[in-house]
Parts: structure tokens; sequence; C-alpha cells
């Protein structure tokens, strides 16, 4: 077992993600690169410099999950608010307009302000004013789901770091809130509807559900609880509607004291087996791993014909003399 606490409260955000100490511990994203390939893998956790999102659609997306981080643990929004930081750029007084985010006014003033306020997440008043109307909205005017949510923020506990070691391997999950018998992950969605369909498509595209197992799989192995897996799904757009959705039928699900799985339970223990087997053996392979070895071993991938090529058949009608 490593010397790393298996539980770490206050553990700052930056640190969980990219500190040295936990480099090594493999989160529920990074367990779904092999589903690319092993060794894309392996090439994205030593490289995870080449597959970092911009500095601005990270604060962008952290944003909502910080305010409701803050909700959960403090029971207000003041933690976040004192968090932030509002830039604005500097007039260019040729134009009296704000100079431009690639000119050299602006990216100095940017640097002094964060040099001013260390730590602070740098946002807008129109970002800001954003997420306080989509928490209103979830608090307030969702009938049951708010309810629902505002039990979750009484008894839970948000962003709180864990760490396992399962089969000589180091994995690491920060659920977005927490209790004692769930654990609820807020999600964002530009939809125009969240009815089932929409929810389901958004689970599968973004393989939420394998996220979901991924969870409750260590949750178990740290505790010996199965844990209820629950999304909050908001709108990010007006009217910011939201449901609260359950993942009994997409991950680990606890019925009459059997342990059932979901479709993406299955994917999730297949993806944790593969990269055990990698790990111990040091065998990274690439995208033939998924071609079935043939005669002598050999791989050779023989694509079906996807329906809509066999559907796109054609005729020639050539002039005939008569």
């Amino acid at each position: 077992m490593s010397n790393i606490e298996d539980t770490i409260y206050d553990l700052p955000n930056e640190e969980y993600h990219r500190g040295e100490r936990f480099k090594d511990f493999l989160s529920s994203t990074q367990i779904k690169d092999y589903m690319v390939s092993p060794k894309f893998a392996r090439y994205k956790a030593l490289h995870p410099e080449l597959f970092e999102i911009s500095i601005e659609a990270s604060e962008k997306g952290s944003l909502y999950h910080d305010a409701m981080e803050s909700l959960v643990n403090t029971g207000k929004l003041d933690k976040w608010r004192n968090n932030l930081l509002v830039f604005e750029p500097p007039i260019n007084p040729k134009t009296g307009c704000p100079y431009g985010r690639d000119t050299q006014k602006y990216q100095i003033a940017l640097i002094e302000a964060k040099e001013s306020n260390p730590g602070k997440t740098l946002t807008s008043t129109t970002d800001i004013q954003l997420v306080e109307t989509m928490v209103y909205e979830l608090l307030n005017n969702c009938r049951d789901t708010s309810k629902q949510i505002r039990q979750i923020l009484k008894w839970g506990k948000a962003e709180v770091s864990h760490f396992v070691e399962y089969e000589g391997c180091k994995f690491k999950y920060r659920p977005d809130v927490e209790t004692a018998k769930k654990i609820v992950d807020w999600k964002t969605l530009a939809v125009d509807d969240l009815h089932e369909e929409t929810v389901n498509r958004t689970i599968a595209k973004f393989h939420y559900g394998i996220s979901a197992a991924f969870y409750q799989f260590f949750e178990h192995e740290r505790t010996g609880v199965w844990k209820e897996f629950y999304w909050v799904m908001q709108q990010k757009t007006a009217p910011y509607d939201a449901v609260f959705v359950s993942a009994a039928n997409w991950a680990f699900h606890l019925e009459d004291g059997i342990v059932k799985m979901g479709a993406s339970a299955l994917a999730f223990k297949k993806l944790l087996d593969q990269h055990v087997y990698c790990t111990q053996n040091n065998d990274f392979d690439g995208a033939q791993i998924f071609i079935q070895p043939g005669f002598k071993g050999r791989r050779i991938m023989i694509p079906d014909t996807p329906a809509f090529e066999k559907n796109k058949m054609f005729n020639f009608y050539n002039n005939q003399e008569q």
C-alpha cells in the first residue's frame, strides 16, 4: 500500500489532478482511454500536457462545480464568490473598446491581475450571473427535484478525495457529492429537453456510466458499501430545468442482496481488468488488441460493410440503339 492516506479532505483541485504524488493514481477519465487502446492510454498518461484543455475552458467548466461544492460544504455561495477573480480588460483609448485577448496590453493586464490574486478562479460577471441563476433554479424551481437536491445538500460532503489500491494498481476518485448511501454527480447539458431518450443518449455519448461504475466499485473496495449513483442533469440554457437520474440500469445496483451489473458496469470491469493486465505485464498494445488473432496469430481487421453502404447500390442505364 502507498503512504498516501485513503481519504483526504480539502485537497486542492489542481493538486488532486496534477500533483506529483498523485500522478500514478488512475482516474475514471483515464480508465476510459483504454477504449481507444492501451497504447493510447499509456501515452496520454505519460504526456498529459499534450491533452490539456485550455485554461479558459477548464475554468468555465469548474465554475458550476465549485459553486455546488461551496453550497454542499458550507451551505452558502460565499466561499465560491470569494475565490473568484473578475477580470476587466483595459480599454483601448483609440477605440473606446476593451483590448482583445491576443493583444499585449490584455495579456500584461491579465498577468498582473492573476499575480495580485493568487489561487483565484478567473471569470466574468456574465458567467457568475449564469451560475447563480442555474443554482437558484436548481434549488427552487424544479419542484420535487429541488427538494431532493436540498436533501443532498443537507446530508452530503463535496469533493472528498479517495485513493485505493487494487491488484497492485493505484486508483483515485473524487465524488462531486457523497452521503452515507449515495454518490451524486453534477452534469450541465447543452440540450433542448431532458427526456429519457436525451438523457440516455448523453450518458452513452460521454460514457458517464463507466465513470459511475468506477466510483461505485472503488467505494466498495474502500468501505465495503455499494452506494447508489445518481446524476443531477441541468440545462445550461433557460429555463435551466433539471432532473435527478439514477444510474441503476447503467452501473452497479444492489437489489435484494444481489449486485447487478448494467452495461456500463460490465464495460468498466473489462477496462479495469485490461489496465491491471497491462500494468502488471508492462504490455500496452495498440489498436490491434481489438482484433481477434487468427491463423498463426495474425491480426487482420475484416470490417463488416455498414448498412448504409449496402443500401447505396446503384445501376447505370445506358442509351440502347433500337
